[in-house]
C-alpha cells in the first residue's frame, strides 16, 4: 500500500468496536518504534497508521496532522477523502507475503513483528490533552500478542452474532456491514492462528487479501453494472416519454383528421344529395316539356284529322265539275 497514514472518521472501524483484539498503550517503546520503522521501510511502508481524533468538532474539516507517532512530518489532511480509512481497501501483494515468509525462515523478523506486517496500527489523538501537557501524546493500539482461550472464542462468537444483529446486516446480497463484520472476524482468526503458526497465519492472510481483491473487483463491476443499468433505464425512460409524446401527437393528428373527414363526408353527402336533386329537377322539367309537346302534337293531329275529315265529307257530299264532255267526231 502506497499511503502510510489515514484518518479514521467512523467509530465502527475503531479497535474498541472491532472483533480483532488490540492491545492499548499510552506510549510505544523505542524498540517497537525501531521495529515499525524497519518494517515500513522494508515492506513498502507497511502497515498503515490510522489516526482518530477524539475531540473532533463539526468545523474540523481543514485540520492537518503535522507529525506522526515517530515524530516525522507527514502532512495528513482530514478534508481529503483519499485519506479516510476503509478496512476493505487494505491488502498487500503476494510478493510481500513471500518476502515476509522468507524473512521468518531466515529469522530476520520474529513472530511478534509478523502482526505489525498484517494489521494496521491505530492512534487516538486528543488535542485538548496535548495542549494541556504541551507535548504530543497518543494512545496507540497494536495487535494483541496474547493467545485466545476457549472462553475468548466463545465470547468472540457471541459478540459476532450480536454485532450482526445490531447492525441489521443482510443475510443475502451485497451488504457492507456484513462484509466489515466478517472481515473483522477473519482478522481475529488470522491473529489467533498466527500466534500458533506464523506460516499458517501468513497463508490465511494471503487468502483473505485475495478475497478482498475479488470483492473489490466484484463491487466495481457491480457499481459499473448498476451505473450502466441506471443509464440505460434513464435512456429507455426518456425514449418511452418521447414515444409517449409522439403517440399523443399522432393521436391528436388522427382525431383532427377524423374530424375533418367527418366534416368532408357530411359536405360530400350534401353535395351528392344536391346533385341528385338537381338532376331529378332537370329530368322532371324535361319530361314535363316533352309531355307538353306531345300533348300539343296530339291536339294538332286531332285538329288536322278533324279538318281533313270535314273536308272530305264536304267534297263527297257536293257536285263535282269535271269539265265539258269531249266530242270525238268534231275532233276528227
Amino acid at each position: 500500500m502506497e499511503q502510510s497514514y489515514y484518518w479514521n472518521v467512523q467509530q465502527e472501524n475503531h479497535p474498541k468496536n472491532r472483533l480483532l483484539k488490540y492491545a492499548k498503550g499510552s506510549k510505544i517503546s523505542r524498540q517497537t518504534l525501531q521495529t515499525l520503522l524497519r518494517i515500513r521501510k522494508r515492506y513498502h511502508r507497511l502497515p498503515p497508521i490510522i489516526y482518530s481524533l477524539q475531540d473532533r468538532e463539526e468545523n474540523d474539516e481543514d485540520i492537518v496532522l503535522e507529525y506522526d507517532i515517530f515524530g516525522q512530518q507527514c502532512k495528513l489532511p482530514l478534508k481529503n477523502n483519499d485519506t479516510i480509512w476503509q478496512p476493505t481497501s487494505f491488502y498487500v501483494s503476494d510478493s510481500i507475503y513471500q518476502q515476509i515468509k522468507n524473512d521468518l525462515f531466515t529469522s530476520k523478523i520474529d513472530n511478534d513483528s509478523t502482526f505489525l506486517c498484517l494489521f494496521p496500527i491505530y492512534a487516538d489523538m486528543n488535542r485538548k490533552k496535548q495542549s494541556a501537557m504541551g507535548q504530543q501524546d497518543e494512545e496507540i493500539f497494536l495487535p494483541s500478542t496474547i493467545p485466545s482461550t476457549q472462553y475468548d472464542l466463545i465470547q468472540l462468537q457471541e459478540r459476532f452474532d450480536v454485532m450482526l444483529y445490531k447492525e441489521q446486516a443482510l443475510e443475502i446480497g451485497l451488504c457492507p456491514k456484513r462484509r466489515r463484520i466478517y472481515n473483522d472476524l477473519f482478522d481475529e482468526l488470522i491473529r489467533t492462528i498466527t500466534l500458533q503458526c506464523s506460516e499458517r497465519g501468513l497463508l490465511l492472510s494471503r487468502i483473505k487479501n485475495e478475497f478482498l481483491q475479488w470483492m473489490n473487483t466484484y463491487e466495481e463491476v457491480y457499481s459499473s453494472g448498476m451505473a450502466y443499468g441506471l443509464r440505460q433505464c434513464l435512456c429507455k425512460t426518456e425514449e418511452k416519454q418521447n414515444y409517449g409524446y409522439a403517440i399523443k401527437e399522432l393521436e391528436s393528428d388522427l382525431r383532427q383528421l377524423q374530424d375533418e373527414l367527418e366534416v368532408e363526408s357530411v359536405r360530400f353527402e350534401k353535395l351528392s344529395q344536391a346533385l341528385v336533386n338537381d338532376n331529378e329537377h332537370e329530368r322532371s322539367d324535361e319530361q314535363r316539356l316533352l309531355k307538353k309537346n306531345v300533348n300539343i302534337l296530339r291536339s294538332t293531329n286531332e285538329i288536322l284529322q278533324h279538318e281533313l275529315q270535314n273536308a272530305l265529307t264536304n267534297i263527297l257530299s257536293s257536285t263535282i265539275f269535271l269539265g265539258e264532255p269531249i266530242n270525238y267526231e268534231k275532233e276528227e
